[in-house]
């Protein structure tokens, strides 16, 4: 039998579950997931997908996709929030939830 080692993890009990469901839709289990990433990344020799900062850009298309105040247009809310993104204040994800929360999506 092969020697493994444990790998111990922090995560978000929403980002499991939400996780764990699409797993097991795959017909596999989180450990086998974390498995095939760990070895995909062994094999590439780095991260198996692109990761990038969000661009100003996707932040104002959300906020116009989720505002049904001025044909799709931000609301002035909506507007400072992105301001306080732009200026390094916030982060995307925050930016999103708020703007999120400010539509009840």
């Amino acid at each position: 039998m092969q020697k493994t080692e444990i790998v111990h993890t922090r995560i978000s009990p929403e980002t499991k579950s939400e996780c764990d469901y699409i797993f097991n839709k795959l017909g596999i289990t989180t450990s086998y997931a974390i498995t095939m990433f760990l070895n995909q990344v062994a094999l590439r020799k780095g991260i198996p997908f692109d990761i990038v900062l969000p661009e100003k850009e996707d932040l104002v298309s959300f906020a116009e996709n989720v505002s049904s105040v001025d044909a799709g247009k931000p609301s002035d809310k909506a507007k400072q929030i992105m301001k306080l993104y732009d200026d390094g204040i916030i982060d995307f994800e925050t930016a999103e939830f708020a703007i999120m929360r400010l539509h009840n999506v």
